[in-house]
Order: structure tokens, then sequence, then C-alpha cells
């Protein structure tokens, strides 16, 4: 369904959603009910629901499989879609999405509405806000009690997505009126205050439509607070208290008393003295240069009377080891760093980790959780696995790609090709250039089997003894292109790539690819890519900070700039770390490296946005799908399926 339909009054839509549900309150049942079980199933049922009731979502959606597996083919797709939606729930998209297409698209009209949910749920995980939208607008009215909530939650999330912010709040705002846990209203409000963040930071329409509420305007207005908390939270509190000094009244209030301001306050509470420990000298000196300018600049956010002790030491004078015990013995609190796989290698091997430690990389073996070891890194790998879920998101299933031929380029290709696979996905081609080359004619032609078009172009001419036209033609299973390679390699592949594909196929990239300020960026017009938020985001906080480092370092803010945006952000890590061992846990901060999160191993996980370039700049997509290369540049515009070759 075509993105131009969502554009019609978001309000109107919201509104008679809520009344739709509303009316269905009356039309409540349990959530087993209609399937009939014996004593045994019975149980099983019982204790699904109860686990689902508990959020342990993994072992209730095993359990409705197992009672599913047991039962006649009848009750086995009721079974299976509240398998499905448990998975969705512990987010496994790709177990929920199979067991969806197990299920199929014809259901009982008992089971509709559960189907319509759960296939809008995968929709919206799979960045399909515009098929979420449909799939919800084709579930049977009215709904139960059970189903309206959770409709509503899911046509807020794909709105904001969607880049229709007004119709999310207002959407939100009439689930809000169905929730009578203070505990739900107040998550329903987080999901406000995330989704006006996150739309803020892409630069769409945050204007309350006319007539709008107090209420609705409020929540709107409230965007440019909420993206100030996330990427610069030491300036945070002034623009909270001026929309607090408009809207005394909003219901928002509580919200930012309980939840906001702890939280900021927990963002800038930092340990007395932090160690930091770079290569400043030898070989690596200009990378370790840039992360500790990064890292100042972030400290210098800070009033004076907040700013910890700040001791930075050369790792490559004496050894990591020798800088993380002097640090140690010279009162540190914190330590950050070092940097280098091997220095974060020899460090774990000591055994020595007394202080909680943010690691700048990744040990060269895998670990398991190391006490007082948290890890970040710029990984690249992590980076493909980001651009193969996408790929596969948008339905393309088959493609090539041209990596450089070396060990980073064979890491990448190998991290790629792995994720894609468990999204279904496969590689037809993947070829390894040469990163000496200037020439990318032949890598891309073979890629794209064209030489082997002329190969039996030529094997016809011989048979024949004549000379036939031939155009060559590149293979006809190629859905799209995934492409690693430095901006000047990038600025070669792309036209080499324009010119022997006959029907133009979208193109993908890791970050590598893009450099900021260079007009040559036009010859990678069209291509999509992820990339941290200093790179690429057209907001306010991100803009200023960038032309700071432009004017104090210009070099560096052209050479270094990712490295940078990385010292600033260990810097703004250290009270996430921290504060997992504290009664107001943060469960993710938005850095200028990309929205960073902690798992249960330690490791800093960075979601990145995305952007096309056109004319030489970069466009941002924000989550919505991607639209087909071949199409005018429009970041609310749907992607359509491949077509069927």
């Amino acid at each position: 369904m075509q993105g131009r339909k969502y554009t019609r009054n978001m309000s109107s839509i919201a509104t008679s959603w809520a009344v739709l549900a509303l009316a269905a309150l009356s039309a409540c049942q349990t959530p087993g009910e209609g399937i009939p079980s014996s004593a045994g199933s019975s149980r099983q049922l019982a204790q699904a629901e109860k686990l689902s009731k508990d959020q342990q979502y993994s072992q209730a959606a095993q359990q409705y499989e197992d009672i599913a597996a047991q039962s006649a083919p009848d009750l086995r797709s009721r079974l299976l879609l509240r398998a499905a939606r448990e998975w969705l729930r512990a987010d496994n998209l790709q177990r929920g999405e199979s067991l969806l297409r197990q299920v199929g698209d014809t259901v009982p009209p008992p089971d509709q509405a559960l189907r319509g949910l759960v296939a809008a749920r995968v929709a919206l995980l799979s960045q399909r806000p515009d098929q979420a939208l449909s799939e919800l607008d084709r579930i049977p009215q009215p709904m139960s009690r059970e189903d309206a909530p959770a409709a509503l939650e899911i046509r807020t999330k794909a709105l904001f997505a969607y880049g229709r912010p007004a119709g999310a709040v207002i959407t939100a705002l009439d689930r809000e009126q169905m929730l009578s846990d203070p505990a739900e209203v107040m998550r329903n409000r987080r999901m406000i205050w995330d989704g006006i963040q996150r739309s803020a930071a892409t630069g769409v329409n945050m204007q309350a439509p006319q007539g709008s509420s107090r209420q609705v305007a409020g929540w709107l207005e409230l965007g440019r607070p909420a993206l100030t908390a996330s990427r610069n939270p030491y300036a945070a509190q002034p623009a909270i208290d001026a929309w607090r000094a408009k809207y005394p009244e909003h219901p928002a209030n509580d919200f930012l008393s309980q939840q906001v301001v702890p939280q900021l306050r927990a963002a800038v509470t930092y340990p007395a003295q932090v160690a930091l420990i770079l290569p400043l000298s030898g070989r690596q000196q200009a990378a370790g240069i840039a992360v500790r300018d990064g890292l100042v600049a972030a400290l210098l956010q800070q009033g004076p009377d907040q700013r910890p002790i700040l001791r930075i030491y050369d790792s490559a004078s004496g050894g990591a080891l020798a800088a993380y015990t002097q640090a140690t013995n010279e009162g540190a609190r914190f330590v950050i760093g070092p940097l280098l796989k091997e220095e974060v290698a020899t460090l774990v091997q000591s055994q020595q980790l007394t202080l909680p430690t943010l690691a700048l990389n990744y040990p060269t073996e895998q670990l398991t959780t190391v006490p007082n070891l948290y890890m970040f890194a710029l990984d690249p790998e992590e980076e493909a696995r980001q651009v193969a879920a996408r790929i596969a998101a948008a339905g393309f299933t088959r493609g090539v790609a041209l990596l450089p031929k070396n060990e980073k380029g064979e890491r990448i290709q190998r991290a790629f090709a792995a994720e894609f696979a468990q999204h279904g996905g496969t590689l037809v081609s993947t070829r390894l250039y040469d990163p000496a080359t200037v020439d990318f004619s032949q890598p891309v032609t073979t890629a794209l089997l064209i030489d082997e078009s002329r190969t039996r172009a030529n094997a016809l001419n011989s048979i024949l003894g004549s000379k036939l036209e031939f155009e060559p033609r590149s293979r006809a299973d190629v859905e799209f292109i995934f492409v690693t390679a430095e901006p000047s390699k990038g600025r070669l592949i792309r036209p080499a790539l324009r010119f022997h594909m006959r029907e133009q196929v979208p193109v993908f990239a890791t970050s590598e690819i893009f450099e900021a300020d260079t007009r040559a960026n036009a010859d990678l017009d069209g291509i999509m890519f992820p990339d941290m938020p200093w790179m690429i985001a057209p907001d306010e906080t991100s803009t200023q900070l960038r032309a700071s480092l432009n004017q104090y370092w210009p070099s560096r803010a052209r050479d270094r700039a990712r490295l940078y945006a990385f010292g600033y952000d260990a810097f703004r890590l250290v009270p996430l770390v921290l504060s997992q061992s504290t009664s107001t846990p943060t469960s993710q901060i938005g850095g200028m490296t990309g929205r960073l999160s902690l798992d249960m191993t330690g490791r800093i996980h960075r979601d990145l946005d995305w952007a096309r370039i056109a004319n030489g700049a970069p466009q941002l997509l924000e989550i919505t799908p991607v639209a087909d290369s071949t199409r005018s540049i429009d970041a609310s515009a749907p992607l359509t399926a491949p077509p069927t070759r």
C-alpha cells in the first residue's frame, strides 16, 4: 500500500480507531477462550498464559508451540498465532515471522484479530510501518478489551516510524484512556517520549495540527527538549524547565519527574576520578589523540563543579597494563581504555581488572562475561549485520557483494552473509577486489556475470560462423548490491555499477564509504548506508557539536571525525555503565555514535541512523523503509517488494 494513503488527517484516523476500540470493551474474552482442550491441555494453556503474564515470553511461546504440536489441524493455527505473539514479545522476530507464515493469510473469524496484530507487529519490527498500518486496517471491528490497546500501541509506533508524530501522539493519548494500571500509563508515556525524541532527531514536522488540544501540542513541543536530553544531557534541564513553565498542567510532568529527571541526574553523575588510557605516541598516536579530544570535549560540556578529575595515560610508552596499574595506584575510580585489540587482550589476561573499565575495543578472542569489563567499539562487523538486517527487512532476498580483498573485508563479508542467511537471504555472488585498484570494471562485470554473458555470445558466434548483434546483460536475479569501500574507491565503484547495470538496483554500503564536506560525494548519489548521528544527523545539537570541531580542529573534523565522536560517547557512557547497579538504571542513551545500549555481557551496541546520498549530501531516512533507488528521493516513501523475475 502506498505511503500517500497516510497523508490524510491523522487526528481523525486515531480518533476513529479509539472509538472503535472503546466500543469493543464489552466484547472482551480471555486469552484461551474458544480453544477446546482436554484437562491436560487446559493445564498447559493456563501455564502458557501465566508465563506470558509474568513476562516470560520465550517460555510461553514454546509452551504454545508444544500444545500446537499435539492438537488437531483446526486448532493448530490458533495456538501457533499465540506462540508467534509471544516470540515477538520476546524480540524473536525470526521465529515469530516463521510461525506467521505457517498459519497463512486465511484464518477462522475468531483468530482474525490476533492474526492481524501479529502480522502488524512483524511488519513494524521489520521496519515496514506502512504494511503495519495496512494490517491494522484489515482487522475486523469491534475489537476485544485485550486487543484494542495492543492495536493502538502498534499504530502509534508505526506512525512515529512513518514520520507522522502528531498522529502518533493522538493515537497514544487515545490508548492511554483505556489504561487503568499506573505502570502501564507510565509505559505509554515512555512510548510517546521515545517517539517524539526520534522524530525530532530526523527533522520531521513537529507542529501540532490546527485545533489540537494543549495535551497534544505540549507533547509535540517536548520533542526538542527530549532530543537535547538524549544528545547532550548537560544542557537538557533548562530546556525542560522552560517547557514546564509553559505547560504546568500537562500530564507529562509526572513522567518527567518520575523517569526523565532522575535519569538526567544519573547521566551527569561521575566518579570523583576517571583514568583515560590511550596510545598517545607511536604509530596509533593520531587515533589516540582524536579519541582523547572527543572525550575532553564531552568533559567540558559539564559545569566546573560537576567535572571529575581526568588523568590521561599513554599506553604506547610502557604498555596498557602498566598504565592501568598506575591509574589504580593514583586513585582512579573508573578506567576508559585501552584502545587497541591487543591491549584489551593483555588487560583481560592479566586478571587485574579491579575497577569498572570501559575498553574501547574488543579483544581478539571471544569472551564470556568478565567482571568489571565493559566494551565499546566502532565495529564494522556489527555495522555489516545491521545492513544485512535492513536489506532483509526491505524484502530483498538475493544480492551481490563487492568488498576489499583484505582481512577487514573478509570479516565484513562473513558477518553480512551470516546475518543475511538468518533472515532467509542469499548472496548469489561475492567479489573481493584489490584495494589498490582504480579500475572496477572487472570486479563489477564478474560479480554481475556480464563476462559470462560475453563468453556465451562469443561461443555462439563461433558455432554459427557469423557475428550476431549482442548487448551484454547483467544477471537477472540481483535485487541489491552491497558494497564496502573507502570513499575514494566508492566514487569509482558507483559509476561502474551505473554503467554496467541495465536496470537500476538499490546499492547499500557501510559507513566507510561516506566522508563529509566533499563535493565528490555526488558520484555516490543513491547509495544507502548506516552511520553515526555525528556524521549525518540534522538536529541542532549535532550540528552545533560538529561546528565546534570544525572551528577548532578542522583537519581532525575531516580525517578523524568518527573517532572524535567515539571519544565523546566514551565519556558519556560512564554513567550508563555505573547505573546498572543502581535503583534507576539507564537502558540506553542517544549518543553521537548511535543509540547506545548495554547488554548482559558488558558489550555496548550501536543502533545507527540511515541515510541516502542525494546531490552529494546525506538525507536521513530514519527507520522508514528505504525507497527503491529508481524513485525520486523521499524519506517517507515506502519500499515496494522486489519484482518477481
